[in-house]
C-alpha cells in the first residue's frame, strides 16, 4: 500500500459534521489544504467549506502525513460540496534529475498521485516540471527530458480522464521553467506533442518574482489552472493583500482566464505557520469582493 492510500485511524465520523457557512466566494477559488496543515486533510476540507469556499486543492504530501483514507476524503469532499484539484508530490523530488534513481522515484510518485486524484474525484493535478540537478548542466538537455516527461504525463492523464497542469516556477537557483519565454516554450512543446491533457498552471507569486503577472496572463497560452498569493521581498507566498502585487488588477484578469476553462481552479496559497486559521480568514475576506 502506497503512502497516498494509507489509512486514517483518527478520521472523524462523517455524520457528526455540522458546518455554518459564513459567506460564499467565487467557486473557482480553491484554498490549498496546506493552509491548515495541522488540521489534517479532513479538518482542512471542513475549514475551507466553513469559510464559504466551494473548491479545494489537496496537497499529496498533506494527504500522506495525515494518513487519510482516500475513500473518506472523496466522501467528505462530496458531502461538503467541494470541487477538488490535487497538487502532486514535490518535496525532495525531481522528475528530470540526472540521478536516474531520483528520476525514477520522482516519476513513480507523481504518476501514482494521478491515480489518487482519480480516486478522490479531482479533475486536475498540478505538477512541478522539474529542475536542473546542477547549475553547470546543459539546460537544453533538460528541455529534452521534459518533453519525454510531458508525453508520459499526457498518456497517464488520458488513461484516467484527468488533466495535468505544469506549474511555472519562481526565480530560484536551478529552476528553468520560470519566465514568460520559458512558459511560451512549454506551451509550444505541449502543442507539438499533441499533449492535449497537459497545460500550464500559472503561480501568481512565482510570476511576481520575475516580472508583472499581468504580462504572463496576456502572453502565456494554455493556462488552465493557477496558484494565487501575494508576494514580498521577505516571503514568496505572502497572505493576500500583505505583499506588493497589484491584486485588484491581477485577480479579475486571472478569473477571466480561468473561468474560460471547463474545470480550472485558482488555488489559494500563503500559509502562515504561526497562525494557520488566519491565512484562511484573510483569504476569504479578501476574495469576497471578487
Amino acid at each position: 500500500m502506497s503512502n497516498l492510500e494509507s489509512k486514517d485511524s483518527k478520521a472523524a465520523d462523517q455524520n457528526s459534521r455540522e458546518l455554518v457557512i459564513v459567506l460564499r466566494v467565487n467557486p473557482r477559488f480553491a484554498p490549498a489544504t496546506r493552509l491548515l496543515w495541522h488540521a489534517g486533510v479532513l479538518g482542512a476540507l471542513e475549514g475551507i467549506a466553513r469559510h464559504g469556499f466551494q473548491a479545494a486543492e489537496i496537497w499529496a504530501q498533506h494527504l500522506w502525513e495525515s494518513q487519510a483514507d482516500v475513500g473518506e476524503v472523496a466522501g467528505i469532499a462530496a458531502q461538503l460540496g467541494l470541487a477538488l484539484s490535487l497538487h502532486a508530490p514535490s518535496y525532495d523530488l525531481n522528475p528530470l534529475s540526472s540521478n536516474l534513481e531520483i528520476l525514477r522515484v520522482s516519476r513513480t510518485q507523481v504518476l501514482a498521485s494521478l491515480e489518487t486524484a482519480e480516486r478522490i474525484g479531482a479533475r486536475s493535478v498540478v505538477v512541478h516540471p522539474g529542475q536542473l540537478s546542477s547549475s553547470t548542466d546543459d539546460v537544453e538537455e533538460y528541455w529534452k527530458h521534459l518533453e519525454d516527461w510531458i508525453g508520459l504525463l499526457n498518456d497517464k492523464a488520458a488513461e484516467l480522464d484527468l488533466s495535468v497542469a505544469l506549474e511555472g516556477m519562481e526565480r530560484k537557483r536551478l529552476q528553468f521553467v520560470t519566465g514568460v519565454s520559458a512558459l511560451e516554450r512549454l506551451a509550444r512543446i505541449c502543442t507539438s506533442l499533441g499533449a492535449n491533457r497537459v497545460s500550464i498552471a500559472l503561480d501568481i507569486a512565482h510570476a511576481g518574482t520575475l516580472g508583472d503577472p499581468l504580462d504572463f496572463l496576456q502572453r502565456v497560452p494554455r493556462i488552465t489552472h493557477a496558484h494565487l498569493s501575494d508576494t514580498s521581498d521577505e516571503k514568496t507566498h505572502a497572505l493576500l493583500g500583505e505583499g506588493r502585487l497589484e491584486l485588484a488588477q491581477i485577480i479579475p484578469a486571472l478569473l477571466k482566464r480561468i473561468e474560460s476553462t471547463p474545470h480550472g481552479l485558482i488555488a489559494i496559497e500563503g500559509r502562515l505557520a504561526s497562525d494557520e486559521p488566519r491565512a484562511l480568514r484573510v483569504a476569504a475576506a479578501y476574495l469576497e469582493k471578487f
